[in-house]
């Protein structure tokens, strides 16, 4: 207990709550971006868990890592794309199907930056991710709603939630929702992210929308409400999801759901194993015009 404690009071302290030098002006970048180098999404296949891969012209952002079961499959499927380091790394929220491998990750590869939440889990779980990050002398960040994280290639990660009045214990609707653009492109990473945590986005922003969509909490039927599909627009929706997990994911009304909301494409990992998806940039408007 009292390590567990001393876990939870080095991360207190090392939180970082204001904006560092990389994190600037709130709001989504507008229309096509120029951009330099290729772009790939990489859904990670780790089983009944999370983790995603953000590549753009070299640099390589990891937003969760699976089960401690994972932990050295997502290490080896980086290695083998030649990542060698991690521009930053991305911890939605403490559950151990998100965090699992996250120790060993930290472990594996130089890491630029690490943001996490605001919440702590007194879990075995955590705690490794905690001695991971202090052994690797990493400060994590907790990002604020409208932080953007800029990559040299002109794509950028969008931190837009979770609202500061969630619950701590809530720990499914604190997680961070990031979206990721482009090249015109853009890529929403709900977390768990349930039903609650869909309105506050959308009150929030109005007009938010997506190409492609992780859809929240494996496809459980506390997310993806047929409101929030219908508002954001994906034409493409991944939901990563073990083969016959305990939880019946993704659940009938998740897919009932997306295909009333018109989402042609779902992709679901415990059927076809990791999704790739590469962004190639719209034209942008001179190109058009031309």
């Amino acid at each position: 207990m009292k390590r567990i404690l001393r876990r939870i009071l080095f991360i207190g302290a090392a939180l970082v709550l204001a904006l560092d030098a990389w994190l600037y002006l709130p709001g989504f970048l507008s229309g096509p971006q120029e951009l330099t180098g290729e772009t790939e999404v990489h859904f990670i296949d780790v089983g009944q868990g999370d983790s995603i891969l953000l590549l753009s012209g070299g640099q390589a952002v990891l937003v969760d890592a699976g089960t401690a079961e994972s932990g050295d499959t997502i290490v080896r499927y980086l290695e083998e794309l030649g990542v060698q380091e991690l521009y930053a790394v991305v911890a939605t929220h403490p559950h151990a199907d998100h965090i699992g491998g996250m120790a060993r990750v930290i472990e594996a590869f130089p890491i630029g930056h690490f943001f996490m939440g605001r919440e702590t889990a007194n879990t075995a779980t955590y705690g490794s991710m905690l001695d991971a990050l202090e052994a690797r002398g990493l400060r994590p960040t907790v990002p604020q709603r409208g932080d953007i994280l800029p990559f040299d290639s002109g794509a950028s990660l969008t931190f837009l939630g979770p609202d500061d009045d969630v619950s701590d214990s809530d720990l499914n609707n604190r997680s961070l929702v990031t979206l990721f653009q482009a090249g015109g492109r853009s890529v929403l990473l709900m977390g768990d992210a349930e039903a609650a945590a869909e309105r506050s986005l959308l009150n929030h922003y109005p007009l938010l929308s997506c190409e492609i969509l992780k859809v929240g909490h494996h496809g459980a039927n506390t997310s993806s409400s047929e409101e929030f599909l219908c508002a954001v627009r994906p034409s493409t929706a991944v939901i990563s999801c073990g083969v016959n997990n305990d939880y019946g994911h993704p659940s009938p009304q998740t897919l009932e759901n997306l295909s009333l909301a018109g989402v042609g494409d779902v992709r679901i990992t415990a059927e076809s194993g990791t999704v790739v998806l590469p962004l190639d940039p719209l034209p942008s408007s001179k190109e058009n015009a031309a």
